[in-house]
């Protein structure tokens, strides 16, 4: 009984901690700190072809007051074509190519050049996400997230840091819920944020003495709106093509079960999307990137979203592994505004 006690006193008191620290976080992320001017600074963002790349580049090169250069994978796309006509530098780069970063340092030299605006920020939002249990993803599928989520945002982020350093500039890493509480089915993605946000940890404590910032942006639920599921039909037809025997013979009506509900899910999300009606993660990124005094991380969730989600961090595994299983952690998430 003293035990159950003590217990319960602990948790009430880690969830008062943690509520004041999320009000505090929320107060800050919105506290309309004065922030840099944008004239005369170039901001990078990767991953440009559609969803929160899109969105960003287009907002923050029409109304932030900084150039944009967004990298992209087809130049002659729908979404790269329409931030050209926005005034946006579209640079072809594969962030799992290295031999492809020249087309990027080329841009920000020849802005340089021509109208000596510095590089102040890069954002590192590119990624890949592949739904599935970890046994039935291809190989193929694995080192597509490890390479594109966590590879492709270290190596982008060590060719520019000198000049990012120098500037005293900003790079900010585009993240998720699920580096907090990683969840079946995303158990690589899960492991590519989390690594991610390690290395933004770890690279903040680096650098701060230099006065570059590295900040955290956390999406919250928005698959529904853009197209990182909208390939999620073909990818587990892969993961039923290469599957090993024992594989098939036990999940085989299960991968087949979740392409159904994918496909019909997410097949026809729009591939060009204006996310322009989400304020919360615009304005987080606003934050983020133009901010005099940055916090740490910005999660673009509701409060309540955002103080349950830290909450879950200070709770034991065993909590969490029972309320994950009961499916606590989607309802949790059904409460996002961004859906």
């Amino acid at each position: 009984m003293l035990w159950a006690a003590l217990g319960t006193l602990l948790v009430v008191v880690g969830a008062l901690v943690v509520g004041a620290f999320v009000v505090w976080h929320r107060v800050g992320a919105w506290r309309g700190g004065r922030e840099v001017c944008g004239r005369g600074r170039v901001v990078v963002v990767t991953g440009c072809d559609s969803g929160i790349g899109f969105t960003l580049a287009l907002h923050a090169q029409s109304r932030w007051g900084v150039s944009v250069i967004g990298t992209v994978m087809d130049p002659e796309g729908k979404g790269p074509l329409l931030l050209k006509k926005a005034g946006v530098v579209v640079v072809q780069v594969d962030v799992t190519r290295r031999d492809t970063f020249h087309n990027l340092t080329t841009a920000i030299n020849n802005i340089h050049h021509n109208t000596g605006q510095e590089l102040w920020c890069l954002v590192n939002n590119a990624g890949v996400m592949t739904l599935g249990q970890c046994e039935w993803q291809t190989e193929g599928q694995t080192e597509a997230q490890m390479g594109v989520n966590l590879g492709g945002s270290i190596h982008i982020t060590r060719t520019l840091l000198p000049i990012l350093r120098r500037n005293k500039g900003r790079i900010v890493m585009v993240s998720s819920p699920v580096a907090q509480v990683s969840t079946p089915n995303l158990t690589v993605y899960s492991a590519t944020k989390a690594g991610l946000e390690g290395f933004c940890h770890a690279l903040r404590r680096e650098l701060t003495p230099f006065g570059t910032s590295v900040v955290i942006v956390r999406p919250c639920n928005l698959p529904g709106r853009t197209s990182i599921l909208r390939q999620s039909g073909e990818q587990l037809d892969a993961m039923l093509k290469e599957a090993r025997e024992e594989t098939l013979q036990d999940f085989s009506k299960d991968i087949t079960q979740m392409r159904q509900h994918l496909q019909e899910a997410f097949g026809g999300v729009e591939g060009v999307t204006d996310l322009k009606e989400h304020t919360l993660l615009l304005q987080c990124f606003r934050s983020a990137i133009l901010s005099e005094r940055p916090l740490a991380t910005y999660s673009a969730a509701p409060w309540p979203v955002t103080f349950t989600l830290d909450l879950l961090q200070c709770l034991p595994n065993l909590w969490v592994d029972f309320l994950v299983a009961q499916n606590a952690y989607n309802w949790i998430l059904s409460f996002a505004a961004n859906k």
